[in-house]
């Protein structure tokens, strides 16, 4: 187990690290990206033709005998809620990062924009079972407990049961939220409540992923270990028929991931292991404000 020491030193190390990210994220592409939960009331003046008859106010048009109507703004405070996937699948990395050290650098990455836009941060990390809860609040002391309790939070040997996780969030969150899953998105089981929480909430996927998940190089003989159940194999990487099974259920797991996106109704973004943080993250950010527009 990491001592106090040593995790506020990686703790400090990621914020400076990130700052720089964060400053890269932050022109214009995460404040527009996301709408506030709603509108708010701000103003009240006299009704001018044109105006939506929804908006009267009726209280002071009867007092004052001419017509008002109610100024609305859109709320521009976010509770930003990270869920956090700890399950075995992302210990798996090939190059300088593993799957998990990436989920690890997206959660930190992300809670410190939310906090810099004045947003309330959460996180609720999950494998089988929901791990860790912190509830969502403001402010930079409470963020930085955020990316130390990422930091410091171990995967397990286990299958990740997003449902749980969704579950219990919706016994604690109760009103909008912008929610970031950030998985690898490989879940054994077909998931009940993404849908649901889709809808209610704003609900963005950060696809996780290792190059080699996705292209094996002919290296011969190759022992696998599975994180999660422990169980070991050999295969061959240069037979022509294991190169054929693993294209193909590679494309398996594609298909069922961009599926399960479109079904359930939440965007979703890939990020390997080997390449930029931000460039992918900020090309999102993008859209999505292109999309607000139109």
């Amino acid at each position: 187990m990491e001592n106090a020491h040593s995790l506020i030193k990686r703790v400090r190390r990621i914020e400076i690290t990130t700052r720089r990210l964060v400053d890269q994220l932050m022109g214009g592409e995460y404040r527009s990206a996301f709408r506030g939960r709603g509108m708010e009331f701000s103003d009240i003046r006299t009704y001018q033709e044109g105006d939506d008859p929804r908006l009267i106010e009726w209280n002071v048009t009867a007092r004052t005998g001419i017509p008002h109507v109610k100024l609305m703004t859109e709320e521009r405070e976010l509770q930003v809620v990270i869920l956090l996937d700890l399950s075995g699948s992302l210990r798996f990395g090939s190059m300088n990062l593993t799957k998990e050290e990436r989920v690890a650098e997206t959660a930190a990455l992300l809670a410190l924009a939310a906090v810099r836009t004045g947003d309330r941060i959460g996180m609720l990390s999950f494998a089988g079972d929901v791990v860790d809860y912190i509830p969502p609040d403001k402010g930079r002391n409470h963020a930085l407990a955020v990316v130390q309790k990422v930091l410091s939070s171990k995967g397990r040997q286990e299958e990740a049961d997003i449902d749980r996780a969704l579950a219990y969030l919706g016994r604690v969150i109760h009103r909008k939220a912008l929610l970031f899953v950030i998985s690898d998105f490989r879940f054994k089981r077909a998931s009940r409540l993404l849908g649901a929480a889709s809808r209610r909430h704003d609900l963005v996927g950060i696809h996780v992923f290792d190059p080699r998940e996705v292209s094996m190089p002919d290296i011969g003989l190759v022992r696998f270990r599975d994180p999660e159940t422990g169980a070991t194999r050999v295969v061959d990487t240069g037979s022509p028929s294991w190169r054929k099974s693993f294209s193909s259920m590679v494309a398996q797991i594609n298909a069922q991931r961009e599926i399960l996106s479109r079904t359930c109704g939440f965007d979703l973004v890939s990020i390997s292991t080997s390449d930029d943080l931000v460039l992918p993250l900020r090309r999102f950010f993008e859209l999505r404000r292109r999309r607000r527009r139109h």
